[in-house]
């Protein structure tokens, strides 16, 4: 039986990056603290990332050889607000030819208004923990969307809120670094209020400018979450506590009082066996990358499954990918998620399109630049850091320009795969 997993007409085929982990050159922001504190595992420093920032057009050029419908990128809050006072309409202006780049191209933008760094005038004064931070992120938001909303197709207002918070308050790999479960907590809360005053000032925003009904929404990081031990009742106890605080927490808060997501952004990684107290093992039958994560595709479709028959809104897949040096893993991790959005599809799940995690070898937060996400190769030595499409890069524009996956796909690329 021939292959073939057919996408609907105007399915939305991408890839992301977030600002500080491609743009290179700033210095206002937390993780360039971070580095100078000798925190990034490699030694880099993301102002030497990869240089988005000068070279976006080359970029973008990369994308729509990669048939690209759509693609996230986002702002740099401490680029446009180098200090608690100033706003910088140069950098605001770079931000609109990046844009404009986009739209000439036929590539539909995804922009993300926070993506883990935060100005260090913000960072000075708590940072996400103040009991201002609410008031400083909308004054941004308010500036950002008003200055570029008429080029920007979707809107996220927060990456991934439950991992920044965990990263940076309870576990302290991200920059401050503390260590409190109350910080923690308090955190979630300032970002779900942050979110839902976004959502309601972007519309308003909208409706003022007479540029339509935008789409507004999260990118939320979800995992499964399943007991090590099945007969363990403690076991099953951890993985619903991992679950109730890791993937529900935040989105119950944002949705109390009313609904806030026009779209449902799903960032999928993996997913856990979770042994009490709150250990995270792996599956010891499954493949890893290079991070030792486990390589779970079904759980996509366990995750989609759920989410959407709760929550009811289009998703969008606005990150999935695996590390991966050497393109050996990448292809077939493409293949095997982009088969369980089909069969999700199937299923009655609404999904409006996938983003690829990354578009290119980027800073990969705490490990620096050895980490390699990418479709795109990118020669962190030369001076131009010289991009190359990867095999999994070539596969995935065949991918975009069949807009699903056929035999031919795989017979050129995975040919020993089956779903």
């Amino acid at each position: 039986m021939a292959i073939q997993y057919s996408f609907p007409e105007g399915f939305l085929w991408g890839s992301g990056s977030s600002a500080f982990q491609v743009e290179g050159e700033c210095r206002n922001h937390d993780f360039y603290d971070w580095a100078l504190q000798g925190k990034i595992k490699d030694g880099t420093n993301p102002v030497d990332a990869v240089h988005f920032w000068k070279y976006f057009k080359k970029d973008i050029g990369l994308m729509k050889k990669m048939n690209h419908s759509t693609a996230r990128i986002g702002l740099e809050w401490a680029r446009i607000e180098p200090d608690k006072w100033a706003c910088d309409d140069s950098v605001l202006d770079h931000y609109r030819e990046i844009l404009k780049e986009m739209k000439a191209q036929g590539i539909s933008p995804m922009v993300t208004l926070h993506h883990f760094s935060n100005p260090m005038w913000l960072s000075s004064q708590g940072g996400w923990t103040s009991p201002k931070v609410v008031k400083y992120y909308i004054r941004f938001v308010k500036k950002a969307v008003r200055y570029l909303g008429d080029l920007v197709d979707v809107w996220i207002t927060i990456n991934e809120p439950s991992v920044y918070a965990t990263a940076a308050y309870l576990f302290g790999e991200f920059p401050p670094g503390k260590k409190s479960v109350r910080k923690t907590f308090r955190v979630m809360k300032n970002m779900a209020d942050a979110h839902v005053a976004a959502y309601h000032v972007i519309h308003e925003i909208y409706t003022q400018k007479l540029w339509g009904t935008p789409k507004v929404g999260i990118a939320k990081h979800l995992r499964t979450f399943d007991p090590y031990n099945t007969k363990n009742p403690l076991d099953h106890l951890s993985a619903r506590l991992a679950k109730r605080y890791f993937n529900d927490y935040f989105l119950k808060r944002i949705n109390r009082k009313s609904n806030t997501l026009d779209i449902f952004g799903l960032n999928y990684y993996s997913g856990d066996l979770v042994k009490f107290p709150l250990k995270l093992l792996g599956r010891q039958n499954l493949p890893k990358n290079k991070l030792g994560w486990d390589i779970y595709p079904e759980g996509l479709y366990r995750i989609l499954d759920e989410y959407y028959f709760r929550y009811g809104c289009p998703v969008y897949i606005t990150e999935n990918g695996t590390c991966d040096d050497n393109d050996e893993l990448r292809p077939s991790f493409i293949l095997d998620h982009v088969y369980q959005l089909h069969r999700a599809m199937e299923h009655g799940v609404d999904i409006a399109g996938y983003y690829h995690w990354s578009t290119l070898d980027n800073f990969e937060l705490v490990d620096g630049l050895m980490s390699r996400f990418g479709l795109v190769h990118v020669d962190h030595e030369h001076p131009e850091r010289k991009r190359t499409l990867k095999t999994s890069g070539k596969m995935y524009a065949d991918i975009a320009g069949s807009n699903g996956i056929t035999e031919k796909i795989v017979e050129d690329y995975v040919p020993e795969w089956r779903p």
